[in-house]
């Protein structure tokens, strides 16, 4: 990994971000860019006087602000300068949710990092429904940040999969993050399709063949994950499985509340219809709720 951007905006949550971010920098050799997100709302150009002048003020006292804030930016520049390998800022005028994704295609960057909460109000740059729309929309994956930075990689993970190719994309782009002695924790969530309604036929569904031929493929993607990262030199170690009938987003979520994990890796979105497991909806659910960071593999 060559470069990493990280959404600031100088909340304690964009401070979480950037803890996530120059661990991850330090482990993969990574460049690390801030990108800061301002916005100046422009004035309609037919407000009365006493309006206009209100505005004007508003405006004015607004842009006090921003300048104090890329002085901030700035400062927070030269606190993290030896962070790793280099560190540079951006700042772009407009919102968040589309400049991150547009600043990180620009710079080359591999990786987005940011928080999964910002400032509220007027100055609202990196909320969670930031994240959600930065996730949304990055060609890149994205790293919702979320507790404290684990130094050395994520050490308890929770990796999401629906045993197709954005699955295995996803899984690719988390090894790099992982700790040597991780443990891995591959969840695979499955649900029948509703039958009999909206003029849906009644389908005979073989369940226990299902869930049969669901547990043996699962087994093979993890003696394939640990044989994988026997390639890339980590430590034996066994993958665990776990395969959940129900809410694939749920199912996420919990499995990394009872492993106290440290990151949740889940795929933009997956396969539909009968076999529906990690959908883009269920990155956005994950997101939300999930109890530690979040990586959305692209």
């Amino acid at each position: 990994m060559k470069k990493i951007l990280v959404g600031v905006d100088l909340s304690p949550e964009s401070e979480l971000a950037l803890g996530h971010a120059i661990e991850l920098a330090r482990k993969t050799g990574a460049e690390l860019v801030l990108a800061m997100v301002d916005c100046i709302p422009e004035l309609p150009a037919s407000l009365a006087p006493a309006a206009r002048d209100v505005a004007l003020s508003y405006t004015q006292e607004l842009e006090r602000r921003l300048a104090a804030d890329r002085v901030a930016l700035g400062e927070l520049r030269e606190r993290h300068a030896g962070a790793g390998p280099g560190l540079s800022q951006l700042i772009a005028d407009g919102f968040a949710d589309e400049e991150v994704p547009r600043m990180a295609t620009e710079v080359g960057a591999e990786l987005i990092v940011v928080g999964s909460r910002g400032r509220t109000g007027l100055r609202r740059w990196l909320l969670g429904s930031v994240a959600e729309g930065v996730v949304r929309r990055a060609e890149q994956p994205v790293l919702v940040a979320r507790g404290e930075a684990v130094p050395g990689g994520y050490r308890r993970v929770v990796i999401g999969t629906d045993l197709g190719p954005l699955a295995e994309l996803a899984l690719e782009r988390a090894l790099p993050l992982l700790a040597d002695d991780a443990r891995i924790d591959l969840v695979h969530a499955w649900q029948l399709p509703w039958a009999g309604t909206m003029d849906v036929p009644v389908v005979a569904m073989p369940h226990e063949e299902l869930r049969r031929e669901l547990t043996a493929a699962l087994e093979r993607a993890a003696r394939q994950l640990e044989a994988r990262l026997r390639d890339r030199g980590r430590p034996a170690a066994a993958v665990h499985v776990h395969l959940v009938q129900g809410s694939a987003a749920h199912a996420l979520t919990a499995r990394a509340a009872d492993e106290a994990a440290d990151l949740v890796v889940v795929g933009s979105h997956g396969r539909r219809g009968v076999r529906r497991f990690v959908l883009g909806s269920v990155a956005e659910a994950t997101v939300r709720h999930a109890p530690c960071a979040v990586l959305v593999g692209r």
